[in-house]
């Protein structure tokens, strides 16, 4: 549903490789950041959410790294950048929850919604 979700936004939705060749859980797309720092700037974001659209993403993997890998804890935007490899090497987690989902119309346009939000700042 993520897939054809993010399709039907005009995204072009792909399945990544890990980095022995085999199709990975996650569903990746190009996104071009809007405003904040990073304004203007094409990243690709990989989402990884097997019970969508009950429950989201825990958080965009995103390559390249745009900001410090700094582990646990911390606030946005600079806690909670991890390196965890997935779906390969060249990505980083950013854990942040969707945290208004249950109150959300539970779809991809609200989720995207949602980025926005993580990149809104300098």
């Amino acid at each position: 549903m993520l897939k054809s979700q993010l399709a039907e936004l005009g995204y072009q939705p792909t399945v990544p490789l890990d980095v022995n060749g085999n199709l990975t859980d996650f569903v990746a797309f190009k996104f071009t950041i809007s405003h904040g720092r990073f304004r203007g700037q094409e990243v690709k974001i990989a989402l990884n959410a097997p019970q969508f659209p009950s429950i989201p993403p825990s958080g965009p993997y995103i390559r390249p790294h745009l900001m410090p890998i700094t582990g646990g804890g911390g606030v946005h935007p600079t806690g909670g950048v991890h390196q965890f490899n997935m779906p390969t090497p060249e990505y980083q987690y950013w854990s942040r929850p969707c945290g208004n989902w249950n109150e959300a119309e539970k779809n991809v346009k609200s989720y995207i919604s949602f980025l926005r939000t993580l990149f809104d700042f300098e």
